[in-house]
């Protein structure tokens, strides 16, 4: 079970930029290549179009020189622990689908830490591979979520500082105005913008059976408003709250409860 802790003292927020070079040992992890890092690091940036670490490069060029395996000889339990400053609602959405696209389907929350908006979260898997660090960049970086570091702070455990200072959600599907849209069965929650309209209403189908789950953020990706039905109603009906731009969309238990598909109406 996941450990939940309020803290009430200074939170000290630990990420702070590193270089190339310094993101590099970080991961292999070794001094004694030290020197071959160095050649390879030290006269190069890497940095992609944002002036962010070009994780995805990075992690490339050490697996090219054989300087970062990712292949373990057997399944491992590994712990993954990542720190930002965000809301939590965006912070855990942009997170956990990270994860998951990144083949760790299955993964247990150990400890949750909250203070002020910093966030400093542990979970656990038990796989045969370590998280591809090029692989989590690319992923959060659809959400304009970057890395500012990655640090092993132990067998098979692993710190992200992650900088979520110009996070943006990245919708999966498009609403019109006063047009009645049929969604597909979702492979994960529906996100869309509010597109300025005053009402949503949303029908499951009869066959399912479906337990709403509707969060209105704004611009900036502050949850204005939560709904959540532990009952079941394949009908939703909501004014939209001032301020809202997007929508997130699920079930509070499983989206095979709206596997097939939902009906959405935004009314002008």
């Amino acid at each position: 079970m996941v450990r939940i802790v309020f803290l009430f003292l200074f939170f000290i927020q630990t990420a702070f930029a590193v270089s190339s070079l310094e993101l590099a040992q970080n991961l292999v992890n070794d001094a004694s290549k030290n020197s071959q890092l160095k050649l390879l690091f030290a006269n190069s940036s890497y940095l992609d179009n944002k002036g962010n670490l070009d994780i995805a490069k990075i992690s490339r060029v050490l697996k090219i020189n054989s300087l970062l395996n990712l292949n373990l000889s057997n399944s491992q339990t590994l712990k993954l622990n990542f720190r930002a400053k965000a809301d939590s609602v965006v912070f855990f959405k942009i997170l956990s689908d990270a994860l998951i696209e990144g083949g760790y389907v299955y993964f247990i929350p150990t400890e949750l830490i909250l203070h002020e908006g910093n966030i400093d979260y542990t979970v656990q898997v038990d796989s045969q591979y370590i998280l591809d660090p090029g692989t989590l960049y690319r992923l959060l970086k659809k959400n304009s979520v970057y890395i500012d570091n990655i640090k092993q702070i132990g067998p098979y455990f692993y710190q992200y500082d992650l900088n979520f200072d110009n996070a943006k959600l990245d919708t999966n599907v498009n609403i019109a105005l006063n047009s009645l849209t049929v969604l597909e069965r979702p492979l994960k929650d529906y996100i869309f913008t509010t597109k300025n309209a005053s009402k949503l209403i949303i029908d499951a189908n009869d066959a399912d059976f479906w337990f709403p789950k509707v969060l209105f953020l704004d611009k900036n990706l502050n949850l204005i408003k939560s709904i959540k039905n532990n009952e079941q109603n394949n009908h939703f009906e909501e004014f939209i709250p001032s301020g809202s731009v997007y929508v997130i969309v699920s079930d509070m238990y499983s989206l095979d409860n709206i596997r097939r598909g939902l009906k959405v109406l935004l009314k002008k």
